[in-house]
Order: C-alpha cells, then structure tokens, then sequence
C-alpha cells in the first residue's frame, strides 16, 4: 500500500504475553518464530507494509531499540494511527489503515485485535501497566475514549478467533506456517544439492533451497504436508523427515534423525535422534539421540545425550501446566512443555509432560526434575539453586560467539534483570 493511502500502524504488547512463559521472557510476542516467518513478519505481509513502529512492555523497549532503532518505539505526536495486537494470527482488518477510515475498534472477546484511532487516545491506553489484562481490554480502551472531548461515536466490530491465546495453539498453527513457508520460497523447487540416492516422496510438495545439502539415503516424504529446507542446511546421511517440516537456514540434521511434522526448526539448529509436532526457535542443538515431543523450545538451548521428554500422560488424561504462577488444564492430551533461551540439560535427562523450563537453568541428573523449573535454576530432581550470574554469562557468550553472535549490552541487563527477579523470589 501506498503510504500517502494508508495512516502509520503499530504493534502493540498485551499482557497476554504473560501466558506464553519463558517464551516470552527475553522477546516480545512479535519475535516468536513459526516456520520461516516471525510473527511481526508474517502481520507485515498480511498488511503489505511494514510497522511504523512498536510497543513492547517496558522491559524489553531496549531490545526493541536495539533491532529497530529509536524512532521505532516513538508515537507520532499527531494525527491517527492503527494498532493491531501482536498476538494476532488471523489477518488484522486491514482496511483500518486506509486514510478515509472512520475510528473503530476490532474485538476478539474481550481484547483489542486491532484499533484506528487518534494518536492522543493511543498513547494514553498504551501507557498503562501491560501486566493487568484490565488495561488493555477493549473496555478500559473504550472508556479512555469517552473521556475525551468532541470525539465523534466508535465502531466496535467483532473480529473473533483472531488472536492466539496458550503456548499449544501455536503448535497447531504451524501447519498453515508451513504451508505459507513453502509458498513464498518456491512451490517446489529444488535449488540445492540432492544426492542421487535421496528419496523424495511427492517431490512437487518440497523446496530445497539454494545452498543445502541433502545426502545420500535420506528420505524427505511430503505426502501429509510441505517440507522447506531453508539455505545452507546439510541433512546427513539416512535422515528420514516426514511434512509438514520447516529446517531452518544454516541448520544441520545428522545422520539418522527421524523428524515428524508439524515441526518448524529455526536457523543454525542441530537435531538428532526423534523429534516430533515441535517448535524450535533457533541456535539450539538437539543433536545426540532421544525425544523432544510436542515442545517448545527458545534459543541457545542444548539437549545432552539421550535427553528425553515426555509429551503423553500414562491414562492419557489432560496435560496441566504452571504459567505465570497459576496451574493451567491445557485441555491437551499430547503437551511435552516449554523451554525458555539457553536452557541445558545434562545427559540422560528426563522431562515429564507439561514441563516448564525458566531462561537459563541448568538441568541433571537421572530422576525427573520439578514440572515447573524457575529461571536460572541449577540442579536436579534432588534439589535446585540459582545459578551464579557471572558464571551464567560467561558461558552464553562462550557459546553465542561460537555462532557469531554478540551477546548486547541491552540483552545482557535484561539477563540480569531476570536473573535479579529469581533470585528474589528463591529467597
């Protein structure tokens, strides 16, 4: 769309942040990876036109600053905007951004999925706390409104099923990421180096990218969903990969790897042994043999030797998990948990259904740890304490420069903030 068509539009952090736990504690909704896309890049192409800016929770405004520049966390001082939730998955009204559009409000329930309104009413309901989902409902938002002076009637519309609400939909949605995956990198085609004793089960149904290296007896079968090999992945020999499947750039999948779609792997990955309907966000390594079922995992995670989770209770009943201090019945019978950034666990460790992994905890031992782990923890299933920061620090850099990766200032004080919060809470 053409900008002299269109008013600026911005994503916006609710607190339904809050519900995706150590996914969301070192990243904004918006940066959570599905396939080749993260989510702000998959609102950018729903709207054609990329944001004029962010909101993030107030902990993250130097993350956000850092990636996307000063400006990007500034409103306009003038005029009108358009806001759209960025935990939206389904594509914002987009009509909302057309310049002649009259001031509304789109709901999903009880909160915002999208808004066109003048800046003043904006900055006012953005500047709120964003850990009370009270704030940002569409409630409070319409009775900042009224507050104000000459402003003409709103139009609230129902735009329901809109937003992801609990960490296990998204795993459900990856399938439709996938699909879109494979749609913008090529619809079939094959650009990479493939052996010719690769098996290729419904090949019109594949891309392999420029760059990759897909080894002799491995069998890609797309026959249930779309596989994506992204630039410069090396699938070594005997893989076996069943779709639908994203393999993120730069990824390797070592000899023997049996991965089971949906899955989305993210960039500079390493899997071995079984993995299966996960989410993986990248620069972590699942490389030795074990499970890791229905899970979700952050970056700079590595997975010792034979580490296994559990993603199915024995009787088969519902899978709860703790979120945000409060126990959740996801409803679900297949949950392996979540792991937050730079997790690591030791060989031969077990995860039961459900687990839950705080940033930067350190997991041994051959008895199931807690279901629900803390940031920065260390230790086993026979007792956990706070991982020294300094100690902590050291080996993330250790391990992000061996990818070329500069752990930033701003990162770092975010790390500490966090591991400044455990700390106080253990105590």
């Amino acid at each position: 769309m053409s900008s002299m068509e269109t008013v600026p539009y911005y994503l916006f952090e609710d607190p339904g942040w809050r519900r995706f736990g150590p996914m969301t504690t070192l990243r904004p909704v918006w940066d959570i990876r599905l396939a080749g896309e993260k989510i702000h890049e998959r609102i950018s192409r729903q709207m054609d036109k990329i944001p004029a800016g962010f909101y993030p929770r107030e902990t993250l405004q130097r993350i956000v600053r850092d990636e996307h520049g000063n400006d990007a966390l500034k409103l306009p001082t003038r005029g009108e905007i358009f806001l759209v939730n960025a935990r939206s998955w389904k594509a914002p009204p987009v009509e909302g951004i057309k310049k002649r559009h009259p001031w509304a409000v789109w709901t999903d329930g009880p909160d915002v999925v999208a808004a066109r309104l003048p800046v003043s009413i904006a900055a006012k309901w953005l500047s709120q706390p964003v850990d009370d989902p009270d704030n940002f409902s569409v409630r409070k938002l319409l009775a900042i409104w009224s507050l104000e002076k000459n402003t003409p009637a709103v139009q609230v519309n129902d735009y329901g099923e809109s937003l992801f609400y609990w960490p296990w939909e998204l795993l459900k949605l990856q399938e439709e990421a996938i699909a879109d995956s494979f749609t913008k990198q090529g619809l079939g085609e094959i650009a990479g180096e493939v052996h010719y004793r690769t098996t290729l089960v419904e090949e019109d149904n594949i891309v392999i990218s420029a760059g990759a290296n897909i080894s002799p007896g491995v069998v890609l079968d797309a026959s249930a969903g779309s596989i994506v090999i992204d630039e410069n992945v090396r699938i070594m020999p005997n893989a076996v990969i069943i779709g639908p499947v994203y393999i993120g750039k730069d990824s390797v999948i070592k000899p023997g790897a049996k991965l089971f779609g949906p899955l989305s792997v993210g960039p500079v990955c390493k899997l071995g042994g079984e993995v299966e309907e996960s989410i993986i966000q990248g620069y972590s390594n699942k490389q030795h043999e074990g499970f890791l079922g229905h899970a979700l995992v952050g970056e700079w995670v590595n997975l010792g030797a034979d580490t296994n989770n559990s993603d199915l209770k024995n009787n088969y009943s519902s899978i709860s998990i703790v979120l945000d201090g409060e126990n959740i019945d996801t409803g679900e019978q297949f949950f392996g948990g979540i792991l937050g950034d730079h997790v690591k666990t030791g060989i031969n460790t077990m995860l039961n259904t459900g687990t839950v992994i705080g940033v930067g905890s350190n997991i041994f031992g051959s008895d199931f740890p807690p279901k629900h782990i803390e940031p920065f923890s260390w230790g086993s299933a026979a007792g956990m304490k706070i991982y020294e920061f300094d100690r902590f620090i050291h080996t993330a850099r250790t391990v992000m420069a061996r990818r070329n990766i500069p752990l930033t200032p701003a990162m770092a004080a975010l790390l500490r903030l966090v591991h400044a919060d455990s700390t106080r809470s253990s105590g």
